[in-house]
């Protein structure tokens, strides 16, 4: 009897055992190099991304310490900026120009804003003796103003802020009044133009918008009370330089 396929059936098997083996040998190895590639580019990845943001915290850091440098409002702490726009600003000079030229205005809005009160705090027959005014500069760009001040009167707080909105209740409506006249009169002067230029050609221009600030007054019963207040004011988002602890 034959013996020869014994021999043939089992070299067959052993040659397959053998290729599947090595195949899967050579698949490992090249999972591994895959790995020890991909390894270094990952780590790469993430450290040009550490930089990048590094980088960018540091243009940051430098332009809010060119602020403090340069503005007294600044300096004082009166002046609060989210740290998004303050981004934005540190990466834009058409935004950064904007801020500076806003925080150049402080010192005379100020001194605006304390002689109006002054003014009508006197018509009351008080004064003004402490006088405070900060600003908060949001992500988006708005501003944000609150004063803080203390008057001497012979009326109580209440009695003098009643009077104080009924003034500015009457004003209000005086100038909504005046706003109505000049309405009217812009559309009687827009018909007379409209009549005799018909069959020409109408272009309007826009005015540039105008930066609004919304201010809130706070009344306080004393020096004390008014600081107490300003520490409590918070901006959501707002920027804190960061200290090296090395140093």
């Amino acid at each position: 009897m034959a013996i020869s396929g014994i021999g043939s059936s089992y070299n067959n098997i052993y040659e397959g055992t053998y290729a599947t083996q090595k195949n899967e040998a050579v698949r490992k190895a090249d999972t591994k190099t895959d790995t020890k590639e991909a390894a270094p580019v990952q780590a790469g990845n993430a450290k040009a991304t550490q930089n990048a943001q590094h980088s960018g915290e540091k243009a940051v850091s430098d332009y809010y310490s060119y602020l403090q440098k340069n503005f007294d409002c600044m300096s004082k702490g009166n002046v609060t900026i989210s740290g998004g726009y303050l981004k934005k600003c540190s990466g834009d000079s058409k935004k950064a120009k904007e801020l500076e030229d806003f925080l150049k205005k402080i010192p005379e809005l100020e001194k605006q804003g304390y002689e109006q009160l002054s003014a009508q705090n006197k018509a009351l027959g008080g004064t003004v003796t402490y006088y405070q005014q900060t600003w908060m500069v949001g992500k988006d760009g708005s501003i944000q103003s609150t004063v803080y001040s203390v008057t001497e009167t012979g009326m109580t707080n209440a009695e003098r802020m009643k009077k104080s909105m009924d003034e500015r209740l009457e004003k209000q409506k005086e100038k909504k009044e005046e706003e109505e006249k000049v309405k009217e009169r812009k559309e009687e002067k827009a018909e007379q133009a409209e009549k005799l230029g018909r069959g020409t050609e109408k272009i309007s221009v826009l005015e540039a918008p105008r930066q609004e600030i919304t201010v809130k007054y706070v009344e306080a019963e004393s020096e004390l009370a008014a600081k107490a207040m300003m520490q409590e004011e918070k901006l959501e988002d707002a920027y804190h330089p960061k200290f090296d602890m090395n140093v």
